[in-house]
């Protein structure tokens, strides 16, 4: 096997990721300029998730690119389904009256659902594909 096939991939991974972060500080930039909402959520908490979700699925591809594969419930049910509610819970919230809702916002003050998007990103893509 050639392994400057191997360097070549990370190569265009790093370069992939430094243009991801860049478009993707100004994505959420712009995002939390626009001070309206769609359906009582901000643009701001929008920006936040999407880019969490997009990041975290392409830090999943660092382990090579995706092939299909055997669905892996374990990871599907406790840490992807998890870590979707809490990405969503300041969503739910305003739409139902969620418990413990404080103590979520003492938890992921400092942009923690960003967080947990990015972790049900690189959940996902981990739980549906294996990678080469």
């Amino acid at each position: 096997m050639n392994k400057s096939k191997g360097y070549f991939y990370y190569l265009l991974w790093i370069l992939g990721a430094l243009v991801l972060v860049y478009y993707g500080n100004r994505f959420v930039g712009m995002m939390e300029q626009n001070p309206e909402k769609v359906l009582k959520i901000s643009y701001s908490l929008i920006g936040n998730i999407v880019y969490g979700l997009v990041l975290g699925a392409y830090v999943s591809l660092l382990g090579g690119l995706p092939n299909k594969r055997k669905f892996h419930r374990p990871l599907f049910f406790f840490v992807v389904i998890p870590s979707l509610i809490l990405m969503l819970y300041p969503v739910l919230n305003l739409y139902l009256k969620m418990p413990y809702y404080s103590l979520y916002k003492d938890v992921a003050a400092q942009e923690g659902y960003f967080y947990f998007s990015m972790l049900c990103g690189l959940g996902l893509m981990k739980s549906l594909f294996g990678s080469r």
